[in-house]
């Protein structure tokens, strides 16, 4: 991606800040219109959510669109079908479960032995995973669903793989390039209970462009790891969550 520093540094401001601040917006109009000014239903946070993901696309495209280079093309020439790509996606989800559960269970250790040592760690679990435990809103849980399965895979895999990592990839060495776009897409999600698994996951979905060529063998694979997470969310017991 040819962007010059400072034209990502200004793309990725932007993008940070629209993250952090597009939910705020909601909630606070919601809390206008509504003059309830409690906690805001899982309904309106799904709206958040939504909105915060097609600005997160609409910002990346503005800048892949306004800085393209014609000598640009696809990491792999062959074009893939949507069944190859899904099949593909499916490979390369089950392929990185040993790795990003081992990265998850060593640091669940560490964590675990640093409290042993009378360090008082305490990291909160991801608030769509109790979100989608509790809620009894079938509209709203099927919308997080559709949030976490389709939206977010779209949307995260354009931003942090044909964004992020092609940018970076044409400034450093690709295991580097991978490294970077990895941590990024960890720290973007804010969870630091998960903060090694996510960074893992961010690097095998880097992994799997690169590979594979095709930006649609990612998606699919990040839809299957998302899928597979609220499965096991949900039929985990509560104690077990955190």
């Amino acid at each position: 991606w040819p962007l010059s520093n400072l034209d990502f540094s200004i793309f990725f401001i932007i993008l940070l800040m629209w993250a952090l601040s597009s939910g705020l917006v909601v909630f606070k109009l919601n809390a206008i219109i509504t003059g309830d000014q409690s906690f805001p239903s899982t309904e309106v946070i799904v709206v958040a959510g939504l909105i915060m993901q097609l600005g997160m696309l609409y910002i990346f495209k503005w800048f892949r669109f306004h800085h393209r280079s014609p000598n640009e093309g696809s990491l792999n020439p062959r074009i893939l079908s949507l069944g190859q790509c899904m099949l593909q996606g499916l490979f390369y989800f089950l392929a990185s479960l040993p790795v990003v559960y081992a990265v998850a269970v060593s640091w669940n250790s560490i964590i675990e032995f640093l409290r042993s040592k009378g360090f008082d760690i305490d990291l909160p679990v991801q608030d769509a995973i109790l979100l989608l435990q509790e809620t009894e809103n079938p509209f709203a849980f099927f919308g997080m669903l559709f949030l976490a399965v389709v939206v977010a895979p779209v949307v995260e895999e354009n931003v942090f793989r044909a964004g992020i990592y092609r940018f970076f990839k044409g400034k450093v060495p690709m295991i580097l390039a991978l490294l970077i776009s990895g941590c990024i897409f960890g720290l973007v999600h804010g969870n630091l209970l998960n903060l090694p698994g996510l960074i893992a996951v961010g690097v095998c979905l880097g992994v799997s462009y690169e590979l594979s060529g095709s930006l649609r063998v990612a998606i699919f694979f990040h839809a299957f790891f998302n899928l597979n997470s609220v499965v096991l969310f949900l039929i985990m017991p509560d104690g077990l969550v955190g």
